[in-house]
Parts: C-alpha cells; structure tokens; sequence
C-alpha cells in the first residue's frame, strides 16, 4: 500500500525561464532514473507520466508508482504545487522565482526566438496564461512554508542554501539562456515596462516578499544559524497568532513577541494549526502559537516575534 508522503521524495515545481532548466539538468545527474518528468505535452515528460496522468489521470496510483521506488525520486514539471502536493513533505518541494518582469520578457523573446511567436509584448504579457504565473504555481500554499524557494538572480546562493538544506548538491549550470542576454536585464521604455509590471502586480507583490525571506535565509546561514519557516496570521488589537517550524527539526520553536521594542512575553510554537495540517509539514501541523494581550494594541504598535535561539525575526505582513 502506497504511503504519503514520499519519505525519499522530491518535487521540483518548474516555472519558465527562472533557471529551471539548468536546474532541472543537474537533478538528472543525482536521480538518474529516478527523475521523473511532466512537462505536457513535450517529449520531456516521462512514458510513466504519459500513462498515468495524461491517458488515464490515474493520479492516487502514479502517487503509489512513485512511493514503490526503491530509490531517491525527484518529480520536475512545469505545473502548480498543488498538482502533485500531496504526495511530498512540503520541504521537499522546490522552486526558483525571478524578477517578474524579467521573466515576462524573457519568455516572451524564448518564445520568439524558438517557436516563433509573432504576436507583439504587449498582447503576449496581457494573455490571462502569461500573467502572474508565479503567483498562480503556488497558489493559495503559503510561500514562506516551502522547503525551498531560490532566487534565478541568485542562483548560486540559492544552490548553497539548498545543500545545507536537504544535501542536494547542483551543479551549477545555465542552459536554455539567451546567449544575446546572458549578461544583461532586458530593457524596456518606461511606458511598456509600466504595462507589464501592471499585468503583473500579484508576481511582483509576491517576489518582493520572497527576496525579503530569501536574503533574511542567506544571511542565517553565512552565520552558521538555522532558518525558521515562520510568519504572523493574525494581528488583532488584543491577540497576535502565528506559525514557526524548523522543517529539519522536531522541537519547537521558542519565540520572544516584542511590541514596540519591549518584550512581552514568550511563547512556544505547538498549536495544531488546521489549515496547514493537509501540507505535509513537520509536527503532525503542531507549529502554531497565539498570544492575548492585556492591554489593546495601537494602531501604530510594532509587532515582533523573534526566534530566541538564533534572534531571527518571523515575517510579519502586517508591518
């Protein structure tokens, strides 16, 4: 009988040209045999795909196919999380993000350039199916509960963060790239440029938030210190909620809650939290804490939780 999640499973969410490829190439060197493909309807996909998800959408039994391997598994593709979510430990999901912007325009001039697109970018990057495509791979998963989340203008950052990570060790490679481009941004006037970013305000709303988390994970780890995958839910006028896990660890996190500079009180990270419990997260989803307040918070207060053992501070949307 199959069991979810994999325990040597790995899921590797490919969204157009964010260095996918060349990240893609490298897992093949680790997996072997064991990478699977399910790139639609390119000759990429792997025949096991084809028959099971495309001819018979039989996914509970490629799920247990999967789960039979006897070996390490990574799935690649170019699909959302949620397609394929339920079968991986949320911190063995993997995916790289990149300017918005950039990527727009970038596959925009693949397209071009390979499958000779004529349409202009203006109605390329105005298409439903071209717009905030980032956004759209992960959905309604919180980002900052991905096991793993780098960054194409980082890619050799985020390859170090990945081996400390789970031990994956990448190549680092750069194929599919336009070589007229490999050292330069695409540029833009200022009024096509406003267009694209207009049709694309959730990616950039979305990357900016991601770089934040990422630049906060490489500097904990060029300090030798463990990252936390954390964020505050709820900030209401006499209750602060909240998750914390260290997704290579069982204990919980300890957490300081300051407002407005002063320690208030500290709290543990161990509430079951139901609407996280169906990801695949460590602590059967037992990652959650809540704080009452005796006295109501301003409007202007400023809320921090700060991870004790490492002075990390959890993402806080509110602020």
């Amino acid at each position: 009988m199959a069991r979810f999640p994999i325990e040597n499973g790995y899921l590797f969410v490919h969204i157009p040209k964010t260095a996918g490829t060349s990240f893609r190439d490298a897992l093949e060197e680790i997996f072997g045999d064991g990478l699977y493909c399910d790139y639609g309807s390119d000759t990429t996909t792997s025949p096991v795909v084809v028959d099971y998800i495309q001819n018979r959408q039989a996914y509970p039994e490629f799920g247990a196919f999967l789960s039979e391997q006897n070996k390490p598994i990574c799935l690649s593709g170019h699909y959302s999380i949620k397609k394929y979510a339920p079968f991986f430990y949320i911190r063995n999901i993997m995916m790289f993000l990149r300017n918005p912007v950039q990527r727009v325009i970038s596959n925009y001039e693949h397209m071009r350039r390979v499958e000779g697109l004529t349409e202009s970018l203006e109605s390329f990057s105005s298409n439903p199916a071209n717009m905030n495509t980032q956004f759209r791979n992960i959905g309604r998963i919180p980002f900052n509960l991905i096991g793993f989340v780098g960054l194409q203008e980082y890619y050799r950052e985020s390859l170090q963060l990945l081996s400390s990570q789970n031990g994956l060790q990448i190549r680092e490679s750069f194929l599919n790239i336009n070589q007229q481009r490999a050292t330069a941004k695409y540029k833009l006037d200022d009024e096509l440029m406003g267009f694209v970013r207009e049709h694309n305000h959730k990616d950039l709303m979305l990357y900016k938030k991601v770089k934040k988390m990422f630049l906060q994970r490489y500097e904990l780890f060029s300090a030798g210190k463990a990252y936390v995958h954390g964020i505050i839910t709820e900030r209401a006028k006499y209750k602060i909620s909240g998750w914390a896990i260290n997704q290579n660890s069982e204990i919980p996190i300890d957490l300081a809650i300051y407002v407005d500079g002063v320690e208030l009180a500290q709290v543990t990270a161990n509430q079951y939290r139901h609407e996280l419990a169906a990801l695949n997260i460590g602590r059967h989803a037992y990652i959650g804490f809540d704080l009452e307040f005796q006295k109501p918070l301003s409007k202007d207060s400023v809320v921090q939780c700060i991870v004790m053992d490492t002075g990390q501070e959890l993402f806080n949307p509110f602020a």
